[in-house]
Order: C-alpha cells, then sequence, then structure tokens
C-alpha cells in the first residue's frame, strides 16, 4: 500500500485482511469435509452398484436370495442418497464462501490503490470465475447422467451377455459361442470407454489434494489407456484458486488428447513449475510437430483444441503460447501470475 494512503484506509484494510484470514481458515474446513464426504460417496456408490449387479442377476434366474437383496439395495440407496445430500450441501456452501472470498478480494483492490485495468476490474474477474464454474458444474452434471444412464445399461448388457457365453459354451453350440464373444467384448470395450469419458469430466482429487496430485491421477490413467510415455515434473506448489487449478488441468487434458490424436507414441514431458513469482506449465511432445500459422489460418474442427486452451488461459489472465515447427515435437506453455 502506498504510503500517501489515509490511516483510515489502513485501518479498513488490516480489517479486510484479517476477515479474509477467518474465511479462508473456513473454506480450507468445508473443503476438508468435502474430501472426506468425497471418499464416503464413493463408496456408498459403489456398494449400492454392487448390489444392484447382484439384484438383477438373482431376479433373472429367479434365486431365493432376491428379496434380500432387494431390501439391501433399498438400505443402500437411502445411505447413498443421505450422503449425496450432505455432499451437495458442502459443496454449496464451500461455493457460497470462495465466492464471498473472491468478492472480499476484489473490493479490497480498491483499498491498496491497484491498477484499473480491466484485468482487475471486479465484474470482469467475477464474469471470468462464473464462466469457468459453470463450465465445471455442467461437466459433472454429464458425468452424473451418463453413470446412471449408459454406463448402467452397458453393465446390465455385459452381465447379461456373460451368462448368454457360459450357456452357449455349455450347450456346445460354436456359432452361437462365437457371436456372444464378439458382443461381449465390444460391450466390455465400450464399457471401459463410458468410464474413462466419465472420469475425464471429473478432475480426481483436485480439492483435496490439488492441482498437481490431480494431474498425476490423470497421467497415470491416460498413460495406461493409450499406452503412452508421460512424465510428470512438478514440485511443491501452493494452492491456486480453483478456477484456475481447473482451467491448468483441462489444458493438459486438452494437450494430452491432441498428442494421442497427432503424435501417437511420442515422448510427453509436463513441467509445473515456480518462476519469479509466476506458475509456469509446459506440456512438450517429440511428435512430427506442424506449423502454427497454417493451423491458425485454417477455420473449422481441426484448430478446436488450441483455440480452447487459448480461452480457457485467457479467462484467468495466463499467458498461453504454442511453439512448433514440422519434424521439431511441439510445446504449449501457460504462464499464471501467482498472489503472494
Amino acid at each position: 500500500m502506498g504510503a500517501e494512503q489515509p490511516v483510515v484506509l489502513r485501518e479498513a484494510h488490516s480489517i479486510v485482511v484479517e476477515q479474509l484470514a477467518r474465511l479462508r481458515a473456513l473454506a480450507e474446513d468445508t473443503r476438508r469435509n468435502g474430501a472426506v464426504l468425497g471418499v464416503a460417496l464413493r463408496q456408498a456408490e459403489r456398494l449400492l452398484d454392487e448390489a444392484l449387479v447382484q439384484q438383477r442377476s438373482a431376479v433373472q434366474w429367479r434365486a431365493p436370495v432376491a428379496k434380500g437383496l432387494a431390501a439391501r439395495v433399498a438400505d443402500l440407496r437411502a445411505k447413498y442418497d443421505a450422503v449425496d445430500r450432505d455432499n451437495r450441501a458442502n459443496q454449496h456452501a464451500l461455493k457460497q464462501l470462495e465466492q464471498l472470498i473472491r468478492q472480499i478480494e476484489m473490493s479490497s483492490g480498491a483499498l491498496t490503490g491497484s491498477d484499473e485495468s480491466s484485468n482487475a476490474d471486479p465484474w470482469v474477474l467475477a464474469l471470468r470465475a462464473q464462466i469457468i464454474h459453470g463450465r465445471e458444474e455442467e461437466r459433472v452434471r454429464l458425468a452424473r447422467e451418463v453413470h446412471d444412464g449408459p454406463a448402467q445399461v452397458l453393465a446390465n448388457s455385459l452381465m447379461v451377455l456373460e451368462s448368454c457365453y457360459s450357456l452357449a459354451q455349455q450347450s456346445g453350440v460354436e456359432r452361437l459361442v462365437t457371436m456372444l464373444d464378439r458382443m461381449r467384448i465390444s460391450t466390455r470395450e465400450g464399457m471401459l470407454e463410458v468410464r474413462r469419458f466419465i472420469a475425464d469430466l471429473r478432475p480426481g482429487g483436485m480439492e483435496e489434494h490439488g492441482l498437481a496430485a490431480a494431474l498425476a491421477d490423470y497421467i497415470r490413467g491416460y498413460a495406461n489407456a493409450y499406452d503412452a510415455r508421460v512424465t510428470l515434473d512438478t514440485e511443491p506448489l501452493p494452492r491456486l484458486p480453483r478456477e484456475s487449478e481447473i482451467v491448468l488441468y483441462r489444458i493438459v487434458q486438452e494437450a494430452l488428447q491432441n498428442a494421442h490424436k497427432y503424435a501417437r507414441g511420442a515422448q510427453v514431458v509436463i513441467r509445473l513449475v515456480r518462476q519469479d513469482g509466476r506458475l509456469r506449465l509446459s506440456i512438450r511432445d517429440d511428435g512430427p510437430g506442424f506449423d502454427p500459422h497454417e493451423v491458425a489460418r485454417r477455420a473449422g474442427r481441426s484448430n478446436w483444441g488450441l483455440m480452447s486452451m487459448r480461452e480457457r488461459a485467457e479467462l484467468i489472465g495466463a499467458r498461453f503460447s504454442v511453439a512448433s515447427s514440422p519434424g521439431h515435437g511441439t510445446e504449449v506453455t501457460v504462464i499464471v501470475p501467482i498472489e503472494s
């Protein structure tokens, strides 16, 4: 704060700083509670899914345990719904707290004599945060609908196919066995794809463990799914605003998908480091590369990935760049200012 600031504004700023510290501590406690609830919700969901599969199988084969399994399903569903309600309430409370903190932070900028540029304008910052959170809420909704719809249909189909396959093997009908085997493999692959899609929609563990841990988890799954060579090089990092962590996570996702499409089999190195009060994210592959100017001239789907990454970076005031040339690989770089 400059030396010319009146005493009353300095006192007001001290009050705001003290209240912000209390609100941030409350938000952190809410975040930790959310992590516990998230674990409990996933456990309840897994138990319910297993019981549903057992119940359907028992009903199909008219097993005497079907009635008992129905009661167990009802009990597990009630427990799942209770944990889900608590989790949603906690998420709503955290969102409200984070919005309040952001509003106070933006208002306190007026007390410190910060610049009046559009990047610091409270309305601009609030709108950017709202866009990012709106996108993530839509992803969570979509993941839930896919899990409750297509994923369940595929799981049920696979269970029936497995039973048909066993019966066909016992009856010795070779052609039927072959056809059912093809359907079984196809359904299993479809189910894996749907599960991978759901996992990609939800940044795993970010709220509990931070950006670096969420990226490590995603990269493990990506490397296993595509047999890819990906290295993550990071260091202990401060927690960033939630919208900044989400944007960086999505940019890594998009960059890796681009590498899978256009540089399949190439080594990918992701680095996340602090430099001079900034966070630098780089994703480099040693694939065939491309001409960025030519891509920029093209319209349509071919350059949507780069446009999406650039737009996301701009939403959090980050600097985005792409360096590539034919035969020399590609490097995507995002530089984000870090508040002290």
